[in-house]
Protein backbone atom coordinates (compact mmCIF):
# COMPACT_ATOMS: atom_id res chain seq x y z
CA UNK A 1 0.00 0.00 0.00
CA UNK A 2 2.91 2.28 0.51
CA UNK A 3 4.73 1.48 -2.43
CA UNK A 4 1.19 2.54 -4.35
CA UNK A 5 1.38 5.84 -2.90
CA UNK A 6 5.18 6.12 -2.97
CA UNK A 7 4.35 5.27 -6.91
CA UNK A 8 1.36 7.39 -7.75
CA UNK A 9 3.61 10.40 -6.23
CA UNK A 10 6.26 10.11 -8.54
CA UNK A 11 3.73 9.77 -11.50
CA UNK A 12 1.76 12.85 -10.28
CA UNK A 13 5.09 14.46 -9.76
CA UNK A 14 6.60 13.71 -13.03
CA UNK A 15 3.33 15.04 -15.00
CA UNK A 16 3.05 18.03 -12.83
CA UNK A 17 6.88 18.54 -14.12
CA UNK A 18 5.28 17.77 -17.52
CA UNK A 19 2.64 20.54 -17.63
CA UNK A 20 4.70 23.14 -16.01
CA UNK A 21 7.89 22.37 -18.61
CA UNK A 22 4.68 22.83 -21.53
CA UNK A 23 3.50 25.49 -20.06
CA UNK A 24 7.17 27.69 -19.64
CA UNK A 25 7.90 26.27 -23.60
CA UNK A 26 4.56 27.46 -24.62
CA UNK A 27 5.24 31.11 -22.96
CA UNK A 28 8.83 31.84 -23.02
CA UNK A 29 9.93 29.57 -25.98
CA UNK A 30 7.07 29.59 -28.65
CA UNK A 31 7.49 32.52 -31.39
CA UNK A 32 4.44 32.50 -33.55
CA UNK A 33 5.27 34.19 -37.06
CA UNK A 34 1.81 35.74 -38.97
CA UNK A 35 1.24 35.25 -42.57
CA UNK A 36 2.58 38.19 -43.99
CA UNK A 37 5.61 38.39 -41.52
CA UNK A 38 9.37 36.93 -41.46
CA UNK A 39 11.04 35.94 -38.54
CA UNK A 40 14.80 37.36 -38.49
CA UNK A 41 17.22 35.14 -36.08
CA UNK A 42 19.84 36.80 -34.30
CA UNK A 43 22.12 34.45 -32.57
CA UNK A 44 23.85 35.26 -29.01
CA UNK A 45 26.63 32.46 -29.19
CA UNK A 46 29.04 30.96 -31.88
CA UNK A 47 31.82 31.55 -33.26
CA UNK A 48 32.57 36.00 -33.54
CA UNK A 49 32.14 37.23 -37.03
CA UNK A 50 34.95 37.96 -39.29
CA UNK A 51 36.17 41.36 -40.28
CA UNK A 52 33.90 43.27 -42.81
CA UNK A 53 31.11 40.43 -42.15
CA UNK A 54 27.79 41.54 -41.33
CA UNK A 55 25.58 37.90 -41.78
CA UNK A 56 26.54 35.21 -39.81
CA UNK A 57 26.41 31.71 -41.40
CA UNK A 58 25.55 28.19 -39.11
CA UNK A 59 27.45 28.07 -36.04
CA UNK A 60 28.28 31.82 -35.99
CA UNK A 61 27.25 34.16 -33.39
CA UNK A 62 24.80 37.74 -34.96
CA UNK A 63 21.89 37.77 -37.70
CA UNK A 64 21.57 34.59 -39.77
CA UNK A 65 21.24 34.77 -43.39
CA UNK A 66 17.62 32.85 -43.54
CA UNK A 67 14.55 34.30 -42.10
CA UNK A 68 11.88 32.49 -40.93
CA UNK A 69 8.69 31.72 -42.71
CA UNK A 70 4.80 32.33 -41.20
CA UNK A 71 4.11 29.47 -38.46
CA UNK A 72 5.14 28.64 -35.13
CA UNK A 73 8.41 28.19 -33.66
CA UNK A 74 9.97 27.14 -30.56
CA UNK A 75 13.19 28.94 -29.77
CA UNK A 76 15.66 29.25 -26.81
CA UNK A 77 15.52 32.88 -25.43
CA UNK A 78 19.03 32.87 -24.37
CA UNK A 79 20.46 31.39 -27.65
CA UNK A 80 18.27 33.54 -30.48
CA UNK A 81 17.03 37.00 -30.74
CA UNK A 82 14.06 36.96 -32.52
CA UNK A 83 12.36 40.11 -34.63
CA UNK A 84 9.20 40.21 -37.20
CA UNK A 85 9.65 42.01 -40.16
CA UNK A 86 7.36 42.59 -42.92
CA UNK A 87 7.53 40.07 -45.56
CA UNK A 88 8.05 41.46 -49.55
CA UNK A 89 5.08 41.16 -51.89
CA UNK A 90 5.57 41.41 -55.56
CA UNK A 91 2.37 42.52 -56.86
CA UNK A 92 1.00 40.33 -60.13
CA UNK A 93 -1.11 43.47 -60.65
CA UNK A 94 -5.28 43.22 -61.95
CA UNK A 95 -6.17 42.27 -65.58
CA UNK A 96 -9.58 43.87 -64.69
CA UNK A 97 -7.71 47.62 -64.45
CA UNK A 98 -5.31 46.96 -67.01
CA UNK A 99 -5.24 49.44 -70.20
CA UNK A 100 -3.83 50.64 -73.52
CA UNK A 101 -4.46 54.36 -74.13
CA UNK A 102 -3.54 56.38 -76.97
CA UNK A 103 -3.26 59.93 -75.76
CA UNK A 104 -5.52 62.54 -78.45
CA UNK A 105 -3.41 64.59 -80.96
CA UNK A 106 -0.20 62.67 -80.68
CA UNK A 107 1.34 61.10 -84.07
CA UNK A 108 0.19 57.96 -85.20
CA UNK A 109 3.43 56.83 -84.72
CA UNK A 110 3.62 57.30 -80.87
CA UNK A 111 3.87 54.56 -78.24
CA UNK A 112 0.46 53.60 -76.23
CA UNK A 113 0.37 54.53 -73.05
CA UNK A 114 -0.04 51.93 -69.50
CA UNK A 115 -2.64 52.69 -67.03
CA UNK A 116 -3.91 50.40 -64.50
CA UNK A 117 -2.50 48.14 -61.72
CA UNK A 118 0.39 46.33 -64.01
CA UNK A 119 2.46 43.55 -62.39
CA UNK A 120 5.82 44.53 -60.90
CA UNK A 121 9.25 43.06 -60.36
CA UNK A 122 11.85 43.16 -57.52
CA UNK A 123 15.25 44.26 -57.66
CA UNK A 124 17.10 42.49 -55.21
CA UNK A 125 20.48 44.04 -53.71
CA UNK A 126 22.77 41.66 -51.08
CA UNK A 127 24.08 43.47 -48.22
CA UNK A 128 26.14 40.95 -47.51
CA UNK A 129 28.42 38.16 -49.70
CA UNK A 130 32.04 38.02 -51.34
CA UNK A 131 32.91 40.98 -53.50
CA UNK A 132 32.25 40.65 -57.37
CA UNK A 133 34.96 40.69 -59.23
CA UNK A 134 34.11 41.84 -62.61
CA UNK A 135 33.93 45.49 -63.26
CA UNK A 136 29.44 45.37 -63.49
CA UNK A 137 26.96 46.93 -61.50
CA UNK A 138 25.22 43.48 -61.84
CA UNK A 139 26.48 40.68 -59.70
CA UNK A 140 25.71 36.54 -59.73
CA UNK A 141 24.21 34.81 -56.94
CA UNK A 142 26.46 34.58 -53.85
CA UNK A 143 27.80 37.83 -54.32
CA UNK A 144 27.48 41.32 -52.69
CA UNK A 145 25.10 43.80 -54.99
CA UNK A 146 22.61 44.57 -57.16
CA UNK A 147 21.82 40.26 -57.59
CA UNK A 148 21.29 39.56 -61.72
CA UNK A 149 18.14 37.76 -60.91
CA UNK A 150 14.66 39.27 -60.08
CA UNK A 151 11.65 38.54 -58.24
CA UNK A 152 8.60 37.80 -59.84
CA UNK A 153 5.23 37.98 -58.59
CA UNK A 154 5.20 36.79 -55.14
CA UNK A 155 5.47 37.08 -51.35
CA UNK A 156 9.05 36.53 -50.56
CA UNK A 157 10.45 36.05 -46.64
CA UNK A 158 13.88 38.10 -47.21
CA UNK A 159 15.91 38.88 -44.28
CA UNK A 160 15.76 42.72 -44.30
CA UNK A 161 19.24 42.72 -42.70
CA UNK A 162 20.68 40.61 -45.72
CA UNK A 163 18.60 41.74 -48.55
CA UNK A 164 17.01 44.86 -49.83
CA UNK A 165 14.46 44.95 -52.31
CA UNK A 166 13.34 47.64 -54.93
CA UNK A 167 10.00 47.10 -56.90
CA UNK A 168 9.91 48.29 -60.22
CA UNK A 169 7.46 47.84 -63.10
CA UNK A 170 7.81 44.89 -65.46
CA UNK A 171 8.24 45.17 -69.05
CA UNK A 172 4.52 45.71 -71.09
CA UNK A 173 4.69 45.07 -74.58
CA UNK A 174 1.53 46.60 -76.33
CA UNK A 175 -0.27 44.57 -79.20
CA UNK A 176 0.85 46.85 -82.33
CA UNK A 177 4.27 46.88 -80.32
CA UNK A 178 7.77 45.03 -80.27
CA UNK A 179 10.02 45.19 -77.62
CA UNK A 180 13.79 46.12 -78.59
CA UNK A 181 16.32 45.31 -75.96
CA UNK A 182 19.56 46.62 -75.20
CA UNK A 183 22.22 44.76 -73.19
CA UNK A 184 24.00 46.88 -70.52
CA UNK A 185 26.35 44.49 -69.58
CA UNK A 186 28.71 42.26 -71.22
CA UNK A 187 31.52 42.62 -73.67
CA UNK A 188 30.74 45.01 -77.16
CA UNK A 189 30.03 43.18 -80.10
CA UNK A 190 32.51 44.95 -82.54
CA UNK A 191 31.38 46.69 -85.79
CA UNK A 192 30.81 46.75 -89.09
CA UNK A 193 30.41 49.25 -92.52
CA UNK A 194 27.53 49.02 -94.28
CA UNK A 195 26.40 51.39 -97.03
CA UNK A 196 24.32 53.96 -96.84
CA UNK A 197 22.09 55.45 -100.05
CA UNK A 198 21.51 58.97 -100.75
CA UNK A 199 20.41 61.38 -103.40
CA UNK A 200 23.03 63.21 -105.49
CA UNK A 201 23.02 66.40 -107.16
CA UNK A 202 21.94 64.88 -110.39
CA UNK A 203 19.24 63.20 -108.80
CA UNK A 204 20.39 59.64 -108.59
CA UNK A 205 21.26 57.15 -105.41
CA UNK A 206 24.77 57.64 -104.62
CA UNK A 207 26.16 55.00 -102.03
CA UNK A 208 28.91 55.76 -99.11
CA UNK A 209 30.38 53.74 -96.37
CA UNK A 210 29.62 53.73 -92.85
CA UNK A 211 30.91 52.18 -89.34
CA UNK A 212 28.09 51.05 -87.24
CA UNK A 213 28.30 48.88 -84.20
CA UNK A 214 26.92 45.52 -84.82
CA UNK A 215 24.09 43.87 -83.00
CA UNK A 216 24.92 42.15 -80.19
CA UNK A 217 23.64 38.28 -78.99
CA UNK A 218 22.90 37.22 -75.53
CA UNK A 219 25.92 37.98 -73.22
CA UNK A 220 27.15 40.96 -74.68
CA UNK A 221 26.58 44.50 -74.20
CA UNK A 222 24.53 46.29 -76.48
CA UNK A 223 21.18 46.34 -78.94
CA UNK A 224 20.53 42.86 -79.08
CA UNK A 225 19.35 41.25 -82.38
CA UNK A 226 15.82 39.67 -81.32
CA UNK A 227 13.22 41.55 -79.86
CA UNK A 228 10.18 41.06 -77.84
CA UNK A 229 6.78 40.33 -79.23
CA UNK A 230 3.86 41.64 -77.24
CA UNK A 231 3.64 40.18 -73.86
CA UNK A 232 4.96 40.86 -70.15
CA UNK A 233 8.19 40.24 -69.19
CA UNK A 234 9.97 39.91 -66.03
CA UNK A 235 13.06 41.79 -66.28
CA UNK A 236 16.18 43.15 -64.33
CA UNK A 237 16.38 47.07 -65.76
CA UNK A 238 19.47 47.00 -64.36
CA UNK A 239 20.66 44.24 -66.80
CA UNK A 240 18.38 45.09 -69.73
CA UNK A 241 16.36 48.38 -71.21
CA UNK A 242 13.43 47.83 -73.54
CA UNK A 243 12.24 50.11 -75.78
CA UNK A 244 8.54 49.79 -77.06
CA UNK A 245 8.84 50.70 -80.71
CA UNK A 246 5.13 50.84 -82.37
CA UNK A 247 5.66 48.29 -85.67
CA UNK A 248 3.10 48.52 -88.94
CA UNK A 249 2.82 51.24 -91.27
CA UNK A 250 2.62 54.69 -90.96
CA UNK A 251 2.15 57.79 -93.05
CA UNK A 252 4.40 60.40 -92.69
CA UNK A 253 3.03 63.91 -94.83
CA UNK A 254 5.18 66.93 -96.18
CA UNK A 255 2.14 69.64 -96.53
CA UNK A 256 2.44 73.01 -97.30
CA UNK A 257 3.64 75.46 -94.38
CA UNK A 258 4.41 78.31 -96.11
CA UNK A 259 8.49 77.74 -95.18
CA UNK A 260 10.93 77.65 -98.60
CA UNK A 261 13.18 75.70 -96.27
CA UNK A 262 10.56 72.27 -95.98
CA UNK A 263 7.78 73.33 -98.53
CA UNK A 264 8.75 70.68 -101.93
CA UNK A 265 9.30 73.76 -104.40
CA UNK A 266 11.42 72.78 -107.88
CA UNK A 267 11.10 74.61 -111.43
CA UNK A 268 10.02 72.76 -114.17
CA UNK A 269 11.52 72.10 -117.50
CA UNK A 270 10.11 74.45 -119.04
CA UNK A 271 10.57 77.62 -116.77
CA UNK A 272 7.41 77.03 -114.43
CA UNK A 273 7.06 76.74 -110.30
CA UNK A 274 5.45 73.64 -109.11
CA UNK A 275 5.04 73.10 -105.52
CA UNK A 276 3.84 69.54 -104.29
CA UNK A 277 2.46 67.98 -101.18
CA UNK A 278 3.42 64.40 -100.56
CA UNK A 279 2.32 61.61 -98.04
CA UNK A 280 4.62 58.49 -97.76
CA UNK A 281 3.31 55.60 -96.10
CA UNK A 282 5.85 53.55 -94.99
CA UNK A 283 6.38 50.85 -91.75
CA UNK A 284 9.04 49.10 -89.73
CA UNK A 285 9.31 45.56 -89.99
CA UNK A 286 9.40 43.86 -86.42
CA UNK A 287 13.10 42.05 -88.03
CA UNK A 288 14.78 45.01 -89.06
CA UNK A 289 13.78 47.19 -85.73
CA UNK A 290 17.09 46.51 -83.62
CA UNK A 291 19.39 47.08 -87.17
CA UNK A 292 16.69 50.80 -87.11
CA UNK A 293 17.26 51.87 -83.26
CA UNK A 294 21.00 50.38 -82.65
CA UNK A 295 21.71 52.66 -86.22
CA UNK A 296 19.64 55.86 -85.91
CA UNK A 297 18.37 55.91 -82.45
CA UNK A 298 15.03 56.88 -82.46
CA UNK A 299 11.68 56.71 -84.40
CA UNK A 300 12.30 61.00 -85.24
CA UNK A 301 14.98 60.59 -86.67
CA UNK A 302 13.48 57.57 -89.51
CA UNK A 303 10.88 60.43 -89.63
CA UNK A 304 13.38 63.07 -90.15
CA UNK A 305 15.21 60.88 -92.67
CA UNK A 306 12.23 60.17 -94.63
CA UNK A 307 11.32 63.63 -95.24
CA UNK A 308 14.80 65.02 -95.95
CA UNK A 309 14.79 62.35 -98.94
CA UNK A 310 11.73 62.77 -100.11
CA UNK A 311 12.22 66.80 -101.10
CA UNK A 312 15.42 65.52 -102.51
CA UNK A 313 14.09 63.17 -104.57
CA UNK A 314 10.41 65.47 -105.77
CA UNK A 315 13.11 68.14 -106.35
CA UNK A 316 15.61 66.58 -108.39
CA UNK A 317 13.32 63.99 -109.99
CA UNK A 318 10.30 66.39 -110.91
CA UNK A 319 12.90 69.15 -112.74
CA UNK A 320 13.02 66.81 -115.25
CA UNK A 321 9.31 67.58 -116.13
CA UNK A 322 7.50 70.15 -118.15
CA UNK A 323 4.72 71.72 -116.40
CA UNK A 324 2.18 70.23 -117.94
CA UNK A 325 3.03 66.70 -117.18
CA UNK A 326 2.07 67.59 -113.47
CA UNK A 327 -1.56 68.17 -114.47
CA UNK A 328 -2.17 65.20 -117.11
CA UNK A 329 -2.54 61.97 -115.37
CA UNK A 330 -0.33 60.01 -117.83
CA UNK A 331 2.79 61.94 -116.98
CA UNK A 332 1.44 62.74 -113.57
CA UNK A 333 1.22 58.80 -112.67
CA UNK A 334 4.90 58.64 -113.76
CA UNK A 335 6.29 60.81 -111.63
CA UNK A 336 4.30 59.50 -108.48
CA UNK A 337 5.73 56.02 -109.48
CA UNK A 338 9.27 57.18 -110.66
CA UNK A 339 8.91 59.14 -106.87
CA UNK A 340 8.11 56.20 -104.69
CA UNK A 341 11.05 53.57 -106.82
CA UNK A 342 13.50 55.88 -106.01
CA UNK A 343 12.53 57.08 -101.97
CA UNK A 344 12.36 52.97 -101.93
CA UNK A 345 16.15 52.45 -103.09
CA UNK A 346 17.28 54.93 -100.37
CA UNK A 347 15.51 53.61 -97.60
CA UNK A 348 16.16 49.76 -98.43
CA UNK A 349 19.66 50.00 -97.12
CA UNK A 350 18.17 51.31 -93.75
CA UNK A 351 15.30 48.87 -93.48
CA UNK A 352 12.64 51.29 -93.85
CA UNK A 353 10.08 49.74 -95.50
CA UNK A 354 8.64 52.50 -98.03
CA UNK A 355 5.25 51.22 -99.54
CA UNK A 356 3.89 54.51 -101.59
CA UNK A 357 4.56 57.77 -102.21
CA UNK A 358 1.09 60.02 -102.55
CA UNK A 359 1.99 62.81 -104.99
CA UNK A 360 -1.11 65.40 -103.81
CA UNK A 361 -2.28 68.82 -104.34
CA UNK A 362 0.02 70.02 -107.42
CA UNK A 363 0.45 73.84 -107.79
CA UNK A 364 1.68 75.26 -111.08
CA UNK A 365 2.69 78.90 -110.82
CA UNK A 366 4.81 81.50 -113.39
CA UNK A 367 4.59 82.51 -116.70
CA UNK A 368 2.48 85.52 -118.30
CA UNK A 369 -0.31 86.12 -120.90
CA UNK A 370 0.43 88.45 -124.00
CA UNK A 371 -1.40 90.94 -122.38
CA UNK A 372 1.18 90.67 -119.46
CA UNK A 373 -1.29 88.76 -117.07
CA UNK A 374 -0.22 85.92 -114.77
CA UNK A 375 -1.25 83.08 -116.49
CA UNK A 376 -2.87 80.36 -114.99
CA UNK A 377 -1.57 77.34 -116.61
CA UNK A 378 -4.17 74.80 -115.24
CA UNK A 379 -7.21 76.96 -115.71
CA UNK A 380 -5.41 77.19 -119.34
CA UNK A 381 -4.75 73.31 -119.29
CA UNK A 382 -8.39 72.56 -117.86
CA UNK A 383 -10.54 74.90 -120.58
CA UNK A 384 -8.67 72.75 -123.30
CA UNK A 385 -9.68 69.92 -121.59
CA UNK A 386 -13.43 71.02 -121.14
CA UNK A 387 -13.45 71.67 -125.08
CA UNK A 388 -12.00 68.50 -126.08
CA UNK A 389 -14.15 66.68 -123.78
CA UNK A 390 -17.29 68.68 -124.98
CA UNK A 391 -15.99 67.72 -128.22
CA UNK A 392 -15.93 64.21 -127.47
CA UNK A 393 -19.68 64.27 -125.43
CA UNK A 394 -20.96 65.53 -129.26
CA UNK A 395 -19.71 62.54 -130.78
CA UNK A 396 -20.66 60.22 -128.88
CA UNK A 397 -23.97 61.55 -128.48
CA UNK A 398 -24.10 61.62 -132.87
CA UNK A 399 -22.80 57.83 -132.03
CA UNK A 400 -25.65 56.92 -129.69
CA UNK A 401 -28.32 58.44 -131.84
CA UNK A 402 -27.49 56.13 -134.71
CA UNK A 403 -26.57 53.16 -132.18
CA UNK A 404 -30.25 53.48 -131.10
CA UNK A 405 -31.89 54.03 -135.07
CA UNK A 406 -29.78 50.38 -135.32
CA UNK A 407 -31.32 49.52 -132.09
CA UNK A 408 -34.76 49.94 -132.95
CA UNK A 409 -34.14 47.99 -136.17
CA UNK A 410 -32.95 44.87 -134.49
CA UNK A 411 -35.67 45.25 -132.33
CA UNK A 412 -38.16 44.81 -135.42
CA UNK A 413 -36.49 41.96 -136.90
CA UNK A 414 -36.45 40.46 -133.40
CA UNK A 415 -40.24 40.21 -133.38
CA UNK A 416 -40.34 38.81 -136.79
CA UNK A 417 -38.01 36.18 -135.94
CA UNK A 418 -40.06 35.44 -132.44
CA UNK A 419 -43.51 35.18 -134.40
CA UNK A 420 -41.49 32.42 -136.85
CA UNK A 421 -40.21 30.70 -134.40
CA UNK A 422 -43.34 30.68 -131.95
CA UNK A 423 -45.55 29.54 -135.47
CA UNK A 424 -42.88 26.53 -135.58
CA UNK A 425 -42.65 25.49 -131.92
CA UNK A 426 -46.67 25.07 -131.97
CA UNK A 427 -46.40 23.08 -135.09
CA UNK A 428 -43.57 20.97 -134.05
CA UNK A 429 -45.83 20.54 -130.49
CA UNK A 430 -48.69 19.50 -132.11
CA UNK A 431 -46.93 16.71 -134.03
CA UNK A 432 -45.24 15.52 -131.20
CA UNK A 433 -48.67 15.15 -129.43
CA UNK A 434 -49.73 12.83 -132.10
CA UNK A 435 -46.96 10.92 -132.38
CA UNK A 436 -47.21 10.33 -128.58
CA UNK A 437 -50.84 9.59 -128.97
CA UNK A 438 -49.93 6.72 -131.38
CA UNK A 439 -47.52 5.37 -129.41
CA UNK A 440 -49.16 5.32 -126.60
CA UNK A 441 -52.48 3.71 -127.99
CA UNK A 442 -50.10 0.97 -129.73
CA UNK A 443 -48.64 0.35 -126.20
CA UNK A 444 -52.01 -0.06 -124.54
CA UNK A 445 -52.87 -2.66 -127.57
CA UNK A 446 -49.66 -4.58 -127.23
CA UNK A 447 -49.76 -4.68 -123.15
CA UNK A 448 -53.48 -6.35 -123.95
CA UNK A 449 -52.62 -9.08 -126.12
CA UNK A 450 -49.66 -9.89 -123.56
CA UNK A 451 -52.04 -9.74 -120.59
CA UNK A 452 -54.21 -12.46 -122.62
CA UNK A 453 -51.57 -14.20 -123.11
CA UNK A 454 -50.48 -14.19 -119.76
CA UNK A 455 -53.79 -14.88 -118.75
CA UNK A 456 -54.36 -18.25 -120.42
CA UNK A 457 -50.88 -19.25 -119.66
CA UNK A 458 -52.12 -18.74 -115.97
CA UNK A 459 -55.37 -21.06 -116.92
CA UNK A 460 -53.79 -23.87 -118.52
CA UNK A 461 -51.38 -23.89 -115.52
CA UNK A 462 -54.26 -24.11 -112.82
CA UNK A 463 -55.93 -26.90 -114.56
CA UNK A 464 -53.01 -28.70 -114.83
CA UNK A 465 -52.44 -28.59 -111.44
CA UNK A 466 -55.40 -29.43 -110.38
CA UNK A 467 -55.27 -32.42 -112.61
CA UNK A 468 -51.92 -33.34 -110.90
CA UNK A 469 -53.11 -33.05 -107.08
CA UNK A 470 -56.25 -35.12 -107.81
CA UNK A 471 -54.17 -37.87 -109.13
CA UNK A 472 -51.93 -37.58 -106.06
CA UNK A 473 -54.95 -37.61 -103.81
CA UNK A 474 -56.41 -40.83 -105.15
CA UNK A 475 -53.30 -42.16 -105.34
CA UNK A 476 -52.19 -41.80 -101.36
CA UNK A 477 -55.84 -43.08 -101.01
CA UNK A 478 -55.54 -46.05 -102.88
CA UNK A 479 -52.27 -46.53 -101.23
CA UNK A 480 -53.16 -46.18 -97.59
CA UNK A 481 -56.34 -48.84 -98.00
CA UNK A 482 -53.51 -51.14 -99.69
CA UNK A 483 -51.21 -50.43 -96.78
CA UNK A 484 -53.86 -51.27 -94.23
CA UNK A 485 -55.35 -54.15 -95.99
CA UNK A 486 -51.73 -55.79 -96.32
CA UNK A 487 -51.47 -54.91 -92.55
CA UNK A 488 -54.04 -56.73 -91.45
CA UNK A 489 -53.39 -59.65 -93.52
CA UNK A 490 -50.44 -59.70 -92.01
CA UNK A 491 -51.78 -59.20 -88.70
CA UNK A 492 -54.47 -62.61 -89.73
CA UNK A 493 -51.59 -64.72 -90.77
CA UNK A 494 -49.32 -63.93 -87.61
CA UNK A 495 -51.92 -65.21 -85.33
CA UNK A 496 -53.23 -67.91 -87.76
CA UNK A 497 -56.62 -67.44 -88.64
CA UNK A 498 -59.08 -65.10 -88.81
CA UNK A 499 -60.76 -66.20 -85.76
CA UNK A 500 -57.76 -65.46 -83.35
CA UNK A 501 -57.23 -62.02 -84.77
CA UNK A 502 -61.25 -60.97 -84.16
CA UNK A 503 -60.31 -62.41 -80.44
CA UNK A 504 -57.16 -60.43 -80.60
CA UNK A 505 -59.21 -57.58 -81.61
CA UNK A 506 -61.44 -58.49 -78.78
CA UNK A 507 -59.14 -58.23 -76.20
CA UNK A 508 -57.40 -55.08 -77.55
CA UNK A 509 -60.80 -53.28 -77.20
CA UNK A 510 -62.06 -55.15 -74.04
CA UNK A 511 -62.58 -52.52 -70.90
CA UNK A 512 -63.25 -55.04 -67.93
CA UNK A 513 -63.58 -51.93 -65.52
CA UNK A 514 -67.19 -51.49 -67.68
CA UNK A 515 -68.51 -55.06 -66.28
CA UNK A 516 -70.80 -54.91 -63.45
CA UNK A 517 -70.83 -58.63 -60.97
CA UNK A 518 -74.58 -58.89 -59.02
CA UNK A 519 -74.49 -61.90 -56.71
CA UNK A 520 -77.72 -62.87 -55.44
CA UNK A 521 -77.15 -66.11 -53.80
CA UNK A 522 -77.01 -69.83 -54.40
CA UNK A 523 -79.23 -71.78 -56.98
CA UNK A 524 -80.02 -68.98 -59.21
CA UNK A 525 -78.57 -67.80 -62.45
CA UNK A 526 -76.58 -64.90 -60.86
CA UNK A 527 -75.13 -66.69 -58.36
CA UNK A 528 -73.55 -69.16 -61.06
CA UNK A 529 -72.13 -66.04 -63.55
CA UNK A 530 -68.42 -66.92 -62.73
CA UNK A 531 -68.83 -70.31 -63.53
CA UNK A 532 -70.12 -69.39 -66.87
CA UNK A 533 -67.06 -67.58 -67.55
CA UNK A 534 -64.48 -69.60 -66.98
CA UNK A 535 -66.73 -72.24 -69.32
CA UNK A 536 -66.55 -69.85 -72.05
CA UNK A 537 -63.11 -69.30 -71.52
CA UNK A 538 -63.15 -73.23 -71.79
CA UNK A 539 -65.29 -73.59 -75.17
CA UNK A 540 -62.63 -70.88 -76.91
CA UNK A 541 -59.88 -72.40 -75.82
CA UNK A 542 -61.18 -75.88 -77.51
CA UNK A 543 -62.26 -74.11 -80.83
CA UNK A 544 -58.83 -72.35 -81.39
CA UNK A 545 -57.04 -75.80 -81.03
CA UNK A 546 -55.15 -74.67 -77.50
CA UNK A 547 -54.62 -76.83 -74.72
CA UNK A 548 -56.63 -75.80 -72.01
Amino acid sequence: MRLTRIIASIVGFVLILGGVSVAFAWTIFRVYVPADKCLVLTRKTGDPLAPGQIIAEDGQKGIQREALGPGRYFLNPWVWQTELEAAVSISAGDPATWQVVYQAGEPDYAIPKLSGDWPEVGIVTSLAGMPWPHDSEVVDEGYQGIQRKVLTPGVYRLNPRAYKVEKAPAVVVPLGCVGVVTSQIGEMPGTETIKEVSIGPDGEPQERPRVVQKLAVEGQRGVLRNVFPPGIYYLNPKVHKVKIVQIGYNQLSQLRTNNMSTDIYFPSADGFTIQVEVTVVWGRHPAHTPEMISRLGDVDKIREIILGQIRSICRNVGSKYISTDFIQGDKREQYQQTVTETLQRVCEERNIEILIALIQNIEVSGGTTPAGEGLDLKQTIQRGFIAAEEDLTKQKQRETAKVRADLETVKATIEVAREEITSDTRKKVAEIKAEGTKRAQEIDAQRDLEVAQIERQIAELTAERTRVLGKAEADVERLKNEAEAEGKRMMVQAFGDGRAYNLYQFAQNFSPEAIRLIFAGEGTLWTDLNKMQDAGAIELLEQSGQPR
